[in-house]
């Protein structure tokens, strides 16, 4: 009997040694995405599909977590000194770059340098070019010398479009960095077809530096395969065939596939942004506020969710997304009705029933869709909208020359700060593509950016958001959900502003 206990016991120990050994295994895995990025340079052309492949090559300076809390990364901590001119950044010193170049002030320098000369179209660049000096305290503590406060920033450095970069890797790589990069974060590229597929593999000098990382240990899965498909229903097929683990799927129809599905795990994530209508306020219709208000009363929100994005979002009425530092819930009800009588009434008061509306947006099918039923809706009116669809890039470019009446697209940042960079004066040519300007709200946006007290910004943010709910630059839609879909032999995979993450991910 003894022996028959000693023989179970020792069974037992191999039997848990085997399992532990399985979970601790390498681990591949293979992900879908809907496209691939224009370039792996963080400082590069400014492309919505980057940053969710640029969080495995890079680490940022700060981390913002799922309820907006800035957290030390790269930086251990930070001072703010002289009324928020003056911020000094303490690093770690145990980091280094996958080609083990060690990751010191020297880089934090190089990379913020560099995206001053080079970074004019980047989200941060205005936060990045506020200051005025980098100043090298030694070789793990750098200094920044704003020239005006601003508490955006920290927020800013949490981006991946700040991803620290290794100067000797950029200068070795000249133009064709972007096509080689070379980070300090869990994973590194190593093979790359466009349009087609990239594999990431496991940075062997990663350390586990990150704040996701609970145990501070490297993750378990040590390749990333990486497909490119525009196909969602090929993105759906291949996550039920088993050919892929992990997709980002868009379509609320799609969804249904996986609702019950016992084999797969739905992660939810509410985006930093907001979809919404945007009008081109420097030019008739819509240089006239009584027609951006009929518009904001013709529009039937919850119709547009349910017909092109089921369950794919949330209803917003305030400029500033559920997601993000400022959003005010008590401002919900404060928005214009939807009334289609008084909208019409309000066009033909304004003598332009028939006149002719271009709506541009991208070529992202729910988009498509969404522009559609806002076409219906003002035809109902009294206005004769078109459509135009053009690809990112298109829709970028035309905005910005101001051809376009309305432009159905989304905003994407994390922090209330959004109102300056995309409604100020000084943002028109840039990121304000809708040519708005009240100098109020630059007034109030110029406030809040240098409030470092939360209270305080709040109250700013509640006004401006006031203001502009009634002068309606944009009408809000909707908060968008991303929904990412996990095969269930994936456990422990988290998801942290609609980026997964696998630091404690293993198999079953």
């Amino acid at each position: 009997m003894r022996k028959f206990a000693l023989l179970i016991a020792v069974l037992g120990v191999l039997l848990t040694g085997a399992l532990l050994s399985t979970l601790a295994a390498d681990v591949s895995v293979t992900m879908v995405l809907s496209r691939d990025p224009i370039s792996m340079d963080p400082q590069g052309p400014i492309d919505p599909s980057a940053p969710v492949i640029l969080a495995y090559v890079y680490d940022t300076l700060l981390f913002q977590d799922n309820e907006g809390a800035i957290l030390p990364y790269l930086a251990t901590s930070w001072d703010v000194e002289q009324d928020g001119r003056l911020i000094t950044f303490h690093l770690r010193d145990d980091v280094q770059f996958s080609n083990g170049d060690p990751l010191n002030a020297d880089s934090v320098i190089f990379t913020f340098q560099r995206l001053q000369e080079i970074g004019q179209r980047s989200f941060i660049y205005s936060e990045i070019i506020n200051i005025a000096e980098f100043e090298k305290v030694d070789d793990y503590t750098v200094r920044f010398h704003l020239r005006a406060p601003s508490v955006t920033l920290l927020s800013a450095l949490t981006y991946t479009y700040a991803g620290i970069l290794d100067p000797s890797a950029v200068e070795a790589a000249g133009d064709e960095y972007g096509q080689n990069p070379v980070g300090s974060g869990p994973y590194m590229v190593t093979e790359w077809i466009p349009q087609n597929s990239m594999t990431l593999v496991a940075n062997p000098n990663y350390h586990g530096q990150r704040p996701t990382d609970q145990d501070g240990q490297a993750s378990a899965v040590t390749e990333l395969d990486i497909r490119f498909s525009s196909d969602e229903s090929a993105r759906v097929n291949a996550l039920l065939t088993g050919e892929v683990d992990v997709a980002y799927i868009s379509s609320g129809a799609l969804m249904q596939s996986f609702a019950d599905n016992p084999d797969f795990t739905i992660l939810d994530s509410p985006t930093r942004g907001l979809v919404f209508l945007g009008f081109n306020t420097a030019r008739e219709p819509f240089s006239d506020v009584t027609m951006r208000q009929a518009v904001a009363e013709a529009i039937d929100k919850q119709v547009i969710l349910d017909i092109a994005a089921p369950g794919m979002g949330v209803i917003v009425n305030e400029l500033i997304a559920p997601s993000i530092f400022g959003y005010v819930p008590e401002l919900e009800s404060e928005a214009l009705p939807y009334d289609v009588d008084t909208a019409r009434a309000a066009v033909e008061a304004a003598g332009y029933v028939g006149a002719e509306i271009k709506i541009l947006t991208s070529n992202f099918p729910t988009y498509q869709n969404m522009a559609t039923i806002v076409q219906a809706e003002l035809q109902e009116i009294g206005l004769n909208p078109t459509i135009e669809v053009l690809d990112f890039a298109g829709v970028a470019a035309t905005a910005n020359a101001g051809e376009y009446d309305i432009v159905l697209t989304r905003y994407d940042w994390n922090d209330p700060d959004l109102l300056r960079i995309y409604l100020s004066t000084d943002s028109i040519g840039r990121a304000n593509r809708y040519f708005y300007s009240n100098p109020e709200l630059d007034a109030l946006t110029a406030e809040g950016r240098a409030t470092f007290d939360p209270a305080e910004r709040l109250a700013i943010y509640t006004e401006a958001q006031r203001l502009l709910m009634q002068d309606v630059p944009w009408v809000p839609l909707h908060m968008t959900i991303t929904k990412i879909v996990v095969n269930n032999r994936l456990q422990n995979v988290g998801v942290v502003n609609s980026h997964v993450t696998f630091d404690d991910a293993t198999t079953q």
